[in-house]
């Protein structure tokens, strides 16, 4: 996808042990979006709850240190997290003794999804996860016994650079995991919820999603903001890139960030509480 090139690549300080180099880049860059969209999570989670009254399983694509985990397990913000691994740098046990003092919300469970070992590795020795496996959703199969049959799929600014082949791969996953019975009740399928950036094209995401039989929806909220640009270039290009596109960039990208819409999804057949769904999340995000 031509769009990658727009961006910066920070993959050097996904793959250290520790978060720190991470964190202190996203704190730079004032990458805050895992709090806003963390709200909405949570909406979508809570009905999945009230519905089912189990622990829900979440899988968390692009998952990287767990920080979705963190904030929606342990009612934490980024800056919270800030706080503990940059004034100091903490050790695996340090991290885990953190992460044990809190208050934890037991309805969920987390088994992530990235391309990093390290960063995989950390959020399952400090129990940010049950799982994590490192997988390249554009290239591999994911394997059927390492992951429970899943009620929500998560990602935050991970869409774009993974694209329709890493759902294809996820779908393809669950037709294996499911029983013909659990295939024909759509209640039994999981819900789909992730931020993508203005910059990237869903086109064949969409696609996707319709020939496996689920409703994609951009929901009924304002774009929500990602990060600041890295550089003048980096603006630019995004600028340049969304102009072409015919999107309108003021009061939005204008100001120096990325912007991005956030994606639900559920089987066809339950259409109608994606409606629901949508208004939920534009009272979690005060629009």
């Amino acid at each position: 996808m031509k769009e990658l090139k727009v961006k910066k690549d920070f993959s050097n300080i996904y793959v250290q042990k520790f978060p720190n180099s991470y964190l202190k880049e996203m704190k730079r860059l004032e990458y805050r979006i895992p709090d806003e969209t963390k709200p909405l999570y949570l909406s979508i989670a809570k009905k999945i709850y009230n519905k089912l009254s189990k622990t829900i399983n979440i899988i968390d694509i692009g998952s990287s240190y767990g920080i979705n985990s963190a904030l929606m397990k342990h009612d934490l913000s980024m800056s919270d997290l800030d706080d503990f691994f940059l004034k100091k740098e903490p050790s695996i046990e340090q991290s885990k003794q953190f992460f044990d003092a809190l208050p934890s919300d037991d309805t969920l469970d987390f088994y992530q999804i990235d391309i990093s070992e390290p960063a995989l590795r950390f959020s399952e020795n400090v129990q940010l996860c049950k799982k994590g496996l490192c997988v390249n959703l554009e290239m591999e199969n994911l394997p059927v016994q390492e992951l429970p049959q899943s009620d929500m799929i998560i990602a935050t600014g991970c869409i774009g650079y993974i694209g329709y082949k890493a759902f294809l791969n996820i779908f393809e996953l669950l037709k294996k995991q499911q029983s013909k019975e659990n295939q024909d009740n759509p209640k039994n399928r999981p819900i789909f919820a992730f931020s993508v950036l203005r910059i990237f094209d869903m086109e064949d995401i969409e696609k996707t999603f319709n020939h496996y039989d689920y409703s994609l929806v951009k929901a009924d909220m304002n774009p929500i903001r990602q990060r600041r640009f890295s550089d003048l270039e980096e603006k630019q290009n995004t600028l340049l890139l969304l102009h072409n596109k015919g999107i309108d960039t003021k009061w939005l990208e204008d100001d120096g960030h990325f912007y991005a819409d956030f994606y639900i999804a559920s089987p066809k057949k339950l259409e109608n509480q994606l409606i629901s769904i949508s208004k939920d999340l534009k009272r979690c995000a005060g629009n």
